[in-house]
């Protein structure tokens, strides 16, 4: 029997994934959407969320412990709110399918103070789209969804800054 196909073997070393949970390395970018109710389906814990940054745009980062891209582009999440001061923007995290201690130790290890809600069952990320990872939604302040993206994203990127300051106006 040969080797693994690369693509195999990659997904294999980025942990857990299933079918649904696949890792996404490459990016198709930062999609604007027409304004669209966000669901919040029977989920206590998101209503509570949103609830509480009523008026504020969020952005909601679907990500795992275990995915290496997903943990390369936390710190460039959690510094958001700072380069895009006057927006009011709240990033907000969604640990799919993942253990609570490992999600806990990885923010720990790199020092984040970002908002997560556990999504073990992984039903959050189902109602909202998100079958790979990373996957990210923007909603404006009216918690409408505007823009998602799958995938890694240059978040400092001034481009992609800039788009992110359109879509939160």
């Amino acid at each position: 029997m040969g080797a693994l196909p690369p693509f195999l073997l990659w997904l294999a070393l980025c942990g857990p994934a299933s079918a649904t949970e696949l890792v996404v390395r490459s990016v198709s970018g930062l999609i604007t959407e027409a304004p669209a109710a966000a669901p919040v389906g029977d989920d206590v814990r998101l209503a509570q969320q949103l609830a509480r940054h009523a008026g504020q745009p969020l952005l909601i980062n679907f990500w795992a412990s275990w995915c290496e891209p997903c943990r390369e582009e936390m710190p460039a999440l959690a510094r958001l709110p700072e380069k895009l001061a006057g927006t009011g923007l709240v990033v907000l995290t969604v640990a799919v399918a993942d253990r609570e201690a490992d999600v806990a130790l990885f923010m720990q290890r790199a020092r984040l103070a970002l908002p997560v809600l556990h999504d073990r069952d992984q039903r959050l990320s189902r109602l909202w789209g998100a079958r790979l990872l990373p996957c990210t939604v923007i909603l404006d302040r009216q918690h409408r969804i505007v823009a998602r993206a799958q995938g890694v994203i240059e978040w400092e990127d001034d481009a992609v800054l800039e788009r992110l300051r359109g879509l939160l106006k």
